[in-house]
C-alpha cells in the first residue's frame, strides 16, 4: 500500500529532473533507474536500521528547487547541483550524529515559520506545475496571465491536464482510492497515446540505465571560485529543508504508528535520510526525504521496517519498466505537482493569522518564494522578518509557543492523516 500511495515519483520526479539535466545530454530513462535505486536504497536503510515502516523517495519541492531554483535561477550545471545534495546530506549526517539537529529544529525556526516553508513550497511547486500544463503563461502586461482556453487545437495538452486534475481529485476525494495519482497520470498518458499527443512507448520493459550514476562534480566548491555562493546557497537551503521536513514527518508518522514519544527513532531516521541524500547524490538525484505517503502502509496496520523492505523491492523492480514511464508527457506529470501542492498547505491552519507578529513573517515567507521562484529568497525574508519583530515585540518564550491556533474539531495528527496521502 505504501509503494502503491509513492510510486507516483517514478513518473513525477524523473521529469523534473531532466529539466536540470537535459543541458548536460542525460534522458529520462537514467534518471527513472536513479530514482528507483535511490528510493530502494532509502526505504530499505530506513527500514534495517529503524525498523519503522517508512517510504523514502526524493522529495517534491526539493526536486523542484533543484531544477528550477539552483540549475536555471542560480545558472549551475546538474552536475554540480548534486555537489549541492551531497554536501547539504553531508552536513545533515554530521549534525545528526553530534547531536545537533533537535536543536536546530526547536531553536533556529519558529513553529509558524516552519509550517509557512512547507506551505511556500506547495505553492512554489504548484506554480511550477501549471507553467508545465500550460495553463499559466507569460504576459508583458502582468508577468503571467491564464492561457486562451478557446483555441482548442493549439490548448489540446491543457484540456487534457484539467481533465486529468478532476480525474485525480474524484479518485482522491471521492473514492479514496491509493495510487489515485499513479492511476491517473497512467490514464492520462494513455489517452495522449491514443490520441496521437504523444508518442507511445517503445518496449514495456528494458534493461536500467546508469548513465546518471556518479555524474556529481565538486569542481566549484575551491575558495575563490565565482560558482562558490550559489555551491553554498544551494546546499544551505536543500540542508535547512530536509531537516524540518524530515523531522516534521518522521515526529508525525510515528505517533500514527502508536510509537510513544520516548521510544521514537527521529534522530535515526534523520541519519538515514541524510545517507541516502548523499548516496542519492552519487547515483544522480536531489535529497531524499521520508514519504508523507507511508501513511497509507500505516493506515492500512504497518508497524515494522519489513513494510520499508518491501518498498525497496518494489521500487527496484520500477526501474525496469523506463519505457513505459518515460513516454509519460510531461503535462501528465505536471498534475501531481499541483495536488501535492495543496497537500503542503495543510500547516497554514494552525498559524495564527489573527497576530501579526506571527502573520507577517509567514505571510512573506510563502508570498515571496512562488514570486521569485526562489525558496531560499522566501526562506531569508520570513527569518528576517521574523527575527526582526522578536527583537521589537520581544515576547517570552511561553508566548511564542501560544500563539498557534489548533482548531477544536481537527487536531494536527487527524488533519494530516485522515487520508493516505498527506
Amino acid at each position: 500500500m505504501g509503494w502503491m500511495t509513492m510510486s507516483y515519483i517514478m513518473i513525477v520526479h524523473p521529469a523534473i529532473l531532466h529539466v536540470a539535466s537535459e543541458r548536460s545530454g542525460i534522458g529520462l530513462a537514467p534518471l527513472v533507474t536513479t530514482t528507483a535505486l535511490s528510493a530502494a536504497f532509502g526505504s530499505l536503510l530506513v527500514g534495517l536500521s529503524t525498523n519503522t515502516p517508512f517510504g523514502l523517495m526524493p522529495g517534491m519541492g526539493l526536486n523542484a528547487y533543484f531544477s528550477y531554483g539552483v540549475c536555471k535561477a542560480l545558472g549551475l550545471s546538474y552536475q554540480k547541483a548534486l555537489s549541492c545534495s551531497f554536501v547539504g546530506g553531508a552536513v545533515l549526517l554530521f549534525l545528526c550524529l553530534v547531536g545537533a539537529c533537535d536543536r536546530i529544529v526547536n531553536y533556529l525556526l519558529s513553529d509558524h515559520l516552519k509550517k509557512a516553508i512547507t506551505a511556500a513550497i506547495g505553492l512554489f511547486q504548484a506554480m511550477i506545475g501549471f507553467q508545465v500544463m500550460g495553463l499559466v503563461v507569460d504576459s508583458p502586461d502582468t508577468l503571467v496571465t491564464m492561457v486562451d482556453l478557446t483555441a482548442w487545437q493549439v490548448n489540446a495538452q491543457v484540456y487534457l491536464a484539467i481533465a486529468g486534475l478532476l480525474l485525480i481529485s474524484a479518485l482522491l476525494v471521492g473514492a479514496r482510492m491509493p495510487g489515485a495519482m499513479l492511476v491517473g497520470v497512467l490514464l492520462m498518458a494513455a489517452f495522449s497515446w491514443l490520441t496521437g499527443l504523444s508518442p507511445a512507448p517503445y518496449a514495456l520493459f528494458d534493461a536500467p540505465s546508469f548513465e546518471a550514476v556518479f555524474q556529481v562534480d565538486f569542481s566549484g566548491w575551491w575558495p575563490g571560485s565565482p560558482e562558490l555562493p550559489g555551491l553554498a546557497t544551494g546546499a544551505v537551503v536543500m540542508l535547512f529543508v530536509c531537516l524540518f521536513d524530515i523531522a516534521g514527518v518522521a515526529h508525525g508518522l510515528q505517533s500514527a504508528a502508536g510509537i510513544p514519544a520516548a521510544e521514537q527513532h527521529s534522530s535515526s531516521i534523520i541519519g538515514a535520510a541524510a545517507s541516502a541524500t548523499i548516496v542519492g547524490a552519487l547515483l544522480g538525484t536531489s535529497p531524499i526525504i521520508v514519504a508523507n505517503e507511508s501513511s497509507a502502509a500505516i493506515i492500512e496496520g504497518a508497524r515494522t521496517g519489513l513494510s520499508a523492505v518491501v518498498m525497496s523491492v518494489l521500487f527496484l523492480f520500477s526501474a525496469v519498466i523506463a519505457p513505459v514511464l518515460c513516454a509519460v508527457p510531461r503535462v501528465a506529470t505536471a498534475v501531481p505537482l499541483v495536488i501535492v501542492g495543496a497537500f503542503m498547505m495543510a500547516p497554514c491552519r494552525y498559524i495564527c493569522w489573527d497576530d501579526l507578529r506571527v502573520a507577517l513573517p509567514a505571510f512573506l515567507t510563502m508570498t515571496v518564494v512562488p514570486f521569485t521562484y526562489s525558496i531560499h529568497g522566501g526562506i531569508i525574508a520570513g527569518m528576517f522578518v521574523d527575527h526582526f519583530l522578536s527583537l521589537v515585540t520581544r515576547p517570552s518564550r511561553k508566548e511564542l509557543s501560544s500563539i498557534m491556533v489548533h482548531s477544536p474539531v481537527c487536531t494536527p495528527m487527524e488533519s494530516r492523516y485522515d487520508s493516505p496521502y498527506v
